[in-house]
């Protein structure tokens, strides 16, 4: 036998046998003992909590290093917080406005530009002396081309697109402004400048109280005068802001036209005034909101023929004396409903019939364009359309339509009744 064999469990060998070095051992694992590696509880098991979970700062620690700071001051006490009661909801009328809110506001002045360069006087002697020839011409000239339009059915020459060959008076230069123009002192200009700025504000103050303006969210409306820079060109835009300032106007956006300044005033929204829903009872004859009394039925008949030739005539007059133009905007549609006869409205005023009325009343607001129809849903409809019938009806046969009266504007029964388009939301 070898050595070796004698050394690992042989009979023999050095020293007879030696044990075997990886014989059994007592199992450290045995059944009884502890197994290290068991399986542990998971801290991070479903139920358990998670450290990271919530993301955060780290708590602070106390900076051993912190000194006190001698300039700190204590801060003030903070009243508790009182509870509000929680707001009642109010109920919505049908009229109010969706979504309120102020007109926007106007520029300062610093953003308008001052005077502009003054022009040759000589040029300006030259224009004021000649328009006195042109003038006549040109105004024969347009006169003779309205005639060749007329005779000729529609068929004759045309102008341009823009309208500005039609106004000799851009061209024309008043005596008034002649010492304005030939001196170039703010002082002339605005001494020109203050009775013109003064009469179209007063109009457009009338505009406003016959309906005119841009409606805002709130209900209130905004008022523009436009004035060309040939009135203003030695005083600037700011002198004419200025100048509005003192009849309560201000500055309007300024555009990107430097030949034209524009001027605004923004009227609140009316005052409620109660009126007469659609389904109340109905309001009396005579009454504002009742039906008016008709013309006499004889003479309807002669005016729906006569209107043909005294309706042209009168307003041809109205041209050369007024210029076309009255104290109230709607002057027309009010003329129109004392002194005019609608071939439509003829059979419901000569028979008195409130169902013709009704009729007449449900075409008008039928048609795509009823009344004086806007953008934004606005309309009315005059007298004339609901005069047998009365306002408070017409209110009704327009609520079944989707119109409500419009809470922009103090109601006119009198005159015409302006109307909101507003659908009930189903």
């Amino acid at each position: 036998m070898t050595e070796r064999q004698g050394q690992y469990g042989g009979a023999g060998g050095n020293g007879g046998p030696q044990p075997y070095p990886y014989g059994q051992q007592a199992n450290p694992y045995g059944q009884g003992a502890p197994n290290p590696y068991a399986q542990q509880p998971n801290p991070y098991a479903q139920g358990a909590p998670n450290p990271y979970a919530q993301p955060g700062p780290y708590p602070q620690q106390p900076n051993p290093y912190a000194q006190p700071n001698p300039y700190a001051q204590p801060a003030p006490a903070q009243p508790a917080p009182v509870a509000q009661p929680a707001p009642q909801a109010r109920p919505v009328a049908p009229t109010a406005p969706a979504v309120p809110g102020p007109p926007a506001a106007a520029l300062p002045a610093d953003r308008y530009p001052g005077p502009g360069p003054r022009r040759n006087r000589a040029a300006v002697l030259l224009q004021f002396t000649l328009q006195w020839i042109y003038a006549p011409l040109w105004i024969a000239a347009l006169a003779a081309l309205f005639a060749i339009l007329l005779w000729s059915g529609g068929g004759g020459p045309s102008g341009p697109d823009s309208d500005a060959w039609l106004k000799v008076n851009r061209t024309f230069i008043p005596p008034r402004r002649l010492k304005a123009e030939l001196t170039g002192s703010p002082e002339d200009w605005e001494r020109y400048l203050t009775p013109i700025l003064e009469r179209r504000v007063r109009a457009a103050e009338v505009k406003h109280a016959a309906g005119d303006g841009e409606v805002c969210d709130d209900l209130s409306r905004v008022m523009l005068v436009k004035f060309p820079v040939r009135l203003y060109r030695g005083l600037g835009a700011a002198g004419v802001v200025r100048l509005a300032g003192r009849y309560g106007w201000e500055g309007g956006s300024a555009g990107p036209d430097p030949d034209r300044v524009w001027i605004r005033r923004v009227f609140p929204a009316p005052a409620a005034v109660s009126a007469p829903g659609p389904h109340d009872p109905p309001a009396a004859p005579g009454t504002p909101w009742g039906p008016r009394p008709g013309r006499p039925a004889f003479l309807l008949p002669f005016m729906l023929v006569l209107q043909i030739a005294y309706v042209p005539v009168y307003g041809v007059l109205s041209l050369l004396l007024f210029q076309g133009r009255h104290p109230q905007p709607d002057y027309w549609d009010r003329w129109g409903a004392r002194w005019a006869v609608g071939p439509c409205a003829f059979w419901a005023e000569f028979s008195g019939s409130a169902a013709a009325w009704e009729r007449h009343i449900r075409r008008v607001l039928a048609r795509p364009n009823s009344g004086h129809a806007t953008r934004d849903g606005r309309s009315r409809i005059n007298l004339a359309t609901y005069r047998g019938a009365g306002a408070q009806r017409a209110l009704r046969i327009a609520a079944e339509k989707g119109y409500v009266l419009d809470p922009a504007y103090t109601p006119e029964p009198e005159a015409c009744v302006r109307l909101l388009y507003r659908p009930q939301q189903g």
